[in-house]
């Protein structure tokens, strides 16, 4: 089983929705990262990353979501949003600076919406 579940939204401005189904860790930090950059690769420049099904957010974790926006954010601008984010991980993201470059949605849909 694939650590996230990948859905197109179509809008004004298609984006990417990886669906994080398992909590990062160790085991799964690569096959995450390989994921994005093959997602890259193949013309993705919008990404959001839907944490609905997470509980908790580890230190990898916290290392997963930056890697993810270097990655994406080759080409400047903003490329990664985060949705569905409970409040003990916006914490977390709030305290180890993420929220300053990396934006948080209440829903999937305002996410994609946040790229037109």
């Amino acid at each position: 089983m694939s650590v996230v579940q990948i859905s197109r939204q179509n809008s004004t401005s298609s984006a990417t929705v990886f669906h994080l189904l398992e909590r990062v860790s160790l085991d799964n930090f690569a096959e995450l990262e390989a994921i994005t950059r093959e997602a890259r690769a193949n013309g993705t420049r919008n990404l959001v990353l839907d944490l609905g099904a997470q509980e908790s957010l580890s230190s990898i974790g916290v290392r997963a979501i930056v890697v993810m926006h270097k990655i994406l954010a080759k080409d400047g601008g903003n490329p990664l949003k985060l949705a569905r984010v409970s409040g003990g991980i916006r914490e977390v993201l709030k305290i180890s600076g993420i929220t300053t470059f990396i934006d948080i949605f209440d829903t999937i849909d305002d996410a994609v919406k946040s790229f037109q």
